[in-house]
């Protein structure tokens, strides 16, 4: 198992958490009132787009968005959106919604930073969560340091005399933010490229401890919410073998079923002959005339111990 395996048993956990099981009761009882709503279905389709980047968060974010459409006329197209905007004004269901995801994702945000930095649990973590939960984040904690993540950032910056928040360093990473660039993707590449005041051996560490982030960060949510697209290798268009591709942005074509055109997730576990790959999805485009979807993204390694031990590309 690799740090996406136990990031994800550890969100299917998380739903049976006090405050999990109120969320999924709450969406639950939401997404049935307004089954087959078309303005309804508009707000779900834009939260979906976005979880991929902000997550928990992502149900807040469009709740806002919609409603700025009520007072902002200099909306391009905003009578598309004003139904919608009028439909989440009037129901207090979908603000607590919103407002308890808020709160669940700066849990969330704390959990990450727990595993990814190897910070004690004590002070970091809600009390009343049972040891299985407290166990699995420990898990995936032991998964993350098998990558050797925080070994090799410690002995960089210590062999280069330098921290990680010297103004350099710091530029690039404000260079990542405000382009939301994922991990290893086209855009990462160009921008390692254009970059001269930060090595390419500290970039390349850099790149890949947002890609452990964001398997941590994907596996969790899209465990939660039991949102993974479960994909068999005859089902993929292209002759291309995942063994063999990682840490660069790919694309593979695959044939649409009927779940995977009603959804935005951008997780795959694609199943192989004897063992099965996670494919971490930054783009997709739904071709309804040819029955296929063009997927880009990052196959994430199977076996992710000593990701760090060479930083090799």
């Amino acid at each position: 198992m690799n740090v996406l395996d136990y990031s994800i048993r550890l969100g299917k956990l998380l739903r049976k958490t006090e405050e999990g099981r109120e969320i999924l009761r709450l969406k639950t009882e939401i997404e049935d009132k307004y089954r087959e709503n078309s303005d309804f279905d508009q707000y779900k389709n834009y939260v979906e787009i976005k979880s991929s980047q902000y997550y928990f968060y992502s149900w807040d974010m469009a709740y806002h968005s919609f409603l700025n459409v009520l007072t902002d006329e200099s909306i391009e197209h905003r009578e598309l959106f004003l139904t919608t905007a009028e439909l989440l004004s009037s129901d207090d269901k979908i603000k607590s919604l919103a407002a308890l995801l808020v709160s669940f994702g700066h849990i969330f945000n704390q959990i990450v930073l727990v595993i990814i930095g190897g910070r004690g649990q004590e002070e970091n973590v809600t009390d009343n969560w049972k040891y299985k939960v407290k166990n699995a984040i420990s898990d995936v904690q032991i998964a993350v340091e098998r990558t050797l993540l925080v070994r090799s950032m410690i002995s960089f910056y210590q062999k280069n005399n330098r921290s990680f928040d010297n103004e350099e360093t710091q530029r690039y990473l404000s260079k990542r933010d405000e382009k939301s660039i994922l991990p290893f993707s086209d855009k990462a590449m160009k921008l390692m490229d254009e970059e001269t005041e930060v090595s390419n051996e500290e970039k390349l560490l850099l790149e890949k401890l947002y890609l452990v982030m964001e398997a941590v960060k994907k596996g969790i949510f899209y465990g939660f919410f039991g949102m993974i697209n479960e994909i068999q290798r005859e089902e993929i268009l292209d002759s291309m073998d995942f063994t063999d591709i990682t840490l660069k942005e790919v694309s593979f074509s695959h044939k649409n079923t009927f779940s995977l055109l009603l959804n935005h997730v951008w997780l795959y576990r694609i199943q192989l002959e004897k063992e099965y790959m996670y494919f971490m999805a930054h783009e997709k485009q739904i071709h309804i005339d040819t029955e296929m979807t063009e997927v880009s993204g990052i196959v994430y390694p199977e076996d992710d111990r000593g990701m760090f031990d060479t930083l090799q590309q």
